[in-house]
């Protein structure tokens, strides 16, 4: 399958990380579920071919053709039942303040179908992406109508700009100091994280330290020691328990395991915009 990314233009990229299209590219897929892992992300995505099966232990089940990807704190197990045309938006944490007004952490590790709770929206996305014919035609109509979306909107949240430090600083960063930062509480910090974000911020900021293991055992040669210091781990033991919940199988099977597509869900390149803040 052919996975692409597209980084959004100002402002809308504060809010969404990137769009990814992905499509059949002529050679039959894995016949394996493919396994997604937690990356502090909240996804929209839009389904113009075959809907995906969702594997849970010997069952699965149909995904919708729309829908939302919530926060996720353990893997999630996919597999394609035909033809591949998916558009996905995936939103900064805390980005999707201006779209949705629900409380995150009520859809977190859920796959919710978008109508079920946001119906016009759907309705509006559809219908501007029916003006293209291609999946890239079809996500530069989307771009623009979620651009002037935002133009519409009034977001106004100090979450977003907390979440994007942690995710510069791939999680490396205390919640005490956030909290200082925004003159609150350790716990209405989590209380509005968990109300915008999906997750904790001390939940949020293991998983964006998990992510970082991809990227650093490609330049330590496998050695797990070094992969721990690396990404801010205490020893090699907290990596391996990360890698029970995130992943829910050690580092040597996940890694021998990735096929391409799983691999483009996980080394991203996590950068924030928000990157003059300053603590």
């Amino acid at each position: 399958m052919r996975y692409q990314e597209h980084r959004p233009v100002p402002p809308l990229n504060l809010f969404v990380e990137c769009f990814w299209t992905l499509e059949s590219d002529g050679t039959p897929p894995s016949s394996e579920p493919e396994r997604i892992l937690p990356d502090g992300c909240v996804e929209l995505i839009l389904n113009f071919g075959a809907r995906f099966s969702q594997h849970n232990g010997e069952s699965r089940v149909e995904q919708p053709l729309n829908f939302i990807v919530g926060q996720m704190t353990g893997p999630v197990l996919i597999s394609p039942n035909g033809d591949v045309e998916l558009i996905g938006i995936r939103f900064q944490p805390g980005g999707t303040l201006p779209f949705f007004q629900i409380p995150m952490q009520e859809i977190t590790d859920c796959v919710v179908e978008l109508g079920g709770f946001a119906r016009t929206f759907e309705q509006q996305l559809l219908e501007v992406s029916a003006r293209g014919t291609t999946l890239p035609q079809r996500l530069t109509a989307i771009e623009n109508f979620l651009s002037k979306h935002i133009e519409r909107s009034n977001p106004n949240s100090f979450v977003p700009q907390l979440a994007a430090e942690l995710v510069n600083r791939g999680g490396l960063i205390s919640v005490d100091l956030l909290a200082n930062a925004a003159g609150i509480s350790t716990r209405q910090l989590e209380r509005r994280f968990l109300r915008e974000v999906g997750l904790g911020p001390k939940l949020l900021a293991r998983i964006l330290r998990f992510q970082q293991v991809f990227r650093a055992v490609e330049y330590c040669n496998g050695a797990w020691a070094p992969v721990a210091l690396e990404c801010g781990y205490y020893d090699q033991a907290h990596l391996i328990r990360d890698f029970k919940q995130f992943a829910q199988q050690p580092p040597v099977t996940l890694l021998a395991e990735q096929t391409a597509l799983s691999e483009s869900f996980t080394r991203k390149c996590r950068t924030s915009h928000f990157s003059n803040t300053e603590f």
